[in-house]
């Protein structure tokens, strides 16, 4: 359905064809018409020139008509060699056209200074600095990040990403990250701590009367022969009380001195753990062995799929509500961008500097495509939709070729007239 400005360009060029033909036929009939005068009246020598001029008039928008129409159709349907240009002619134009567009249009320096020229830096900080801008940015993003979050939650998505994250898990080498680990706890003396928060609570336990008193019936539990002599529950006691004091002792003693050698013992076990998950290459393989087997129970790859669901399902949720706090920090990250870019000159440079490149490798990728998309498009065109197209854009131009071309070729039959008439 033809648009309303081809539709105005239509009527133009058929206004147009109206009064270059118009103007033909008016030389026509001022030809006919002094003919007839100067059978009439032969002693009016002025006529001769309007004879000259009517004459080349028409010959010139003759001669003109016939090279605008040949470059569309045939004249008159006439198979007259080397008209209907357009449409005969319609492959190697698409590509002389496509080939121009790409060489002269599609340059990788003419696009990267289009790009600087552009400044698009300061055009984005421009657009977002307005409040309104801001929150519709913040809008289409909201909109096309929940778009893709709920394709990634689509059953073959998702058994898809269930997969890259067994493999890419599978490659993990936990080896090493393990050992960083227990460096880094040695070194910052977390497990010293740790060891300070058992120690403290075995201390407080102890000091529980419950304790003592469930120990004391373990004691006389084990100790038979206390019955006979009715001291099994007060040796009971008195044992518990013992042990307890004695591991309170204990306790205390590893409590307060950094130097005990359970503490030096754990720490001297960390170290050789933390050695031997460099070096040793059986315990290396029994901890990827172990690792391959859970990654193998469904089981855990079950429990990361509900995690992955809850946090998707949260993010839209926050992406899909208008007025959401996500939506809302996206609109203000959006207006401090703006502000950064009006004001830190360095970030301008660099927006800058990375939109001229990514532009000319675009260009420079896809340069040739484009012009053979162009020139496909061309040649799949029928000749006459080509053709129709073409005229309706350029005609009106050349109609006004027709209409130069009568009244210049009038003007020069007078100047010939007047130099034949001097020189006789």
């Amino acid at each position: 359905m033809p648009t309303a400005l081809y539709s105005a360009k239509l009527a133009r060029l058929r206004a147009m064809k109206r009064r270059a033909t118009g103007l033909l036929i008016a030389m026509a009939l001022l030809l006919v018409w002094v003919i007839w005068l100067r059978m009439q009246y032969p002693d009016w020598r002025w006529l001769g020139f309007v004879e000259a001029f009517a004459e080349a008039a028409l010959v010139g928008g003759l001669a003109d008509w016939f090279a605008v129409t040949a470059l569309f159709r045939q004249p008159m349907n006439l198979p007259i060699p080397h008209t209907a240009i357009i449409p005969k002619n319609k492959h190697r134009i698409a590509d002389s056209l496509g080939e121009f567009i790409e060489a002269h249009f599609l340059s990788t320096e003419r696009i990267m200074a289009k790009v600087s020229e552009f400044n698009p830096a300061a055009k984005l900080s421009g657009w977002l600095m307005q409040p309104a801008n801001a929150r519709q940015s913040a809008d289409q993003l909201a909109n096309l990040f929940h778009y893709i979050l709920q394709s990634l939650t689509e059953p073959a998505m998702q058994a898809q990403l269930r997969e890259l994250l067994r493999s890419q898990l599978g490659k993990l080498d936990l080896a090493a990250p393990a050992a960083e680990v227990l460096q880094f706890v040695r070194h910052s003396g977390a497990q010293q701590s740790l060891l300070d928060a058992v120690f403290n609570h075995l201390d407080a336990q102890l000091q529980k009367p419950e304790l003592q008193q469930h120990l004391a019936h373990l004691i006389a539990a084990e100790l038979d022969y206390l019955k006979w002599i009715a001291l099994d529950e007060a040796g009971g006691r008195y044992l518990a009380r013992k042990l307890v004091h004695a591991a309170a002792r204990e306790v205390q003693g590893m409590r307060e001195n950094d130097d005990h050698a359970l503490r030096l013992h754990i720490d001297e076990t960390l170290n050789q753990l933390q050695q031997r998950l460099k070096t040793d290459a059986a315990l290396q393989a029994r901890l990827a062995a172990a690792q391959q087997k859970m990654l193998a129970e469904p089981e855990l790859m079950n429990a990361l799929d509900q995690v992955w669901l809850g946090v998707v399902g949260l993010l839209s949720l926050q992406l899909k509500e208008p007025e959401s706090a996500l939506r809302g920090k996206l609109a203000q990250g959006l207006s401090h961008l703006a502000q950064r870019l009006a004001m830190d000159e360095s970030l301008s440079d660099w927006l800058n500097r990375h939109a001229r490149i990514a532009a000319g490798q675009l260009v420079k990728r896809y340069r040739h495509q484009v012009g053979n998309f162009i020139a496909e498009q061309l040649k799949a065109w029928d000749d006459e939709v080509m053709v129709e197209r073409l005229e309706v854009n350029v005609g009106v131009d050349l109609q006004y070729v027709r209409v130069n071309g009568t009244l210049v070729g009038g003007l020069i039959g007078v100047g010939l007239y007047g130099l034949h008439q001097a020189v006789i």
